[in-house]
């Protein structure tokens, strides 16, 4: 038998963990995008992993975003998570096309978003 408050820490827990890693990408990344301001190299390179990786980071936290809203019945956090990915397919293509200044604009914008996320997700009491 499973106790409905232990499921929902749960959820909340996988919630804070992938929201935590998301907003450790999306620090990661600004820090590595000196290489591609200033021209090319292993920098540059890295910079798009990264991004890469916050892409797959911010589809975690979406979908924890998804099973802990649906337990919890908290919309906003889960449409807050639902952003993540939105915004980092939007990073990708942005840089890809070499638009540099509305990508770090929205990579501003994307790593607020990211720490906002872990933030509240911290807030957010214990059942």
């Amino acid at each position: 038998m499973t106790n409905t408050a232990t499921t929902s820490n749960g959820k909340l827990n996988f919630l804070r963990v992938a929201a935590l890693l998301a907003a450790i990408g999306s620090l990661i990344s600004p820090l590595l995008a000196t290489g591609p301001l200033s021209g090319s190299g292993p920098l540059h390179a890295m910079h798009g992993m990264v991004g890469n990786l916050n892409f797959v980071l911010a589809l975690v936290a979406s979908i924890a975003g998804i099973v802990w809203g649906r337990a919890s019945g908290n919309k906003g956090l889960m449409f807050h998570a639902l952003s993540l990915p939105l915004l980092a397919v939007i990073q990708i293509a942005l840089g890809q096309m070499h638009l540099t200044m509305v990508h770090i604009v929205l990579g501003f914008a994307y790593l607020l978003a990211a720490v906002a996320l872990f933030t509240l997700a911290l807030r957010k009491p214990r059942a």
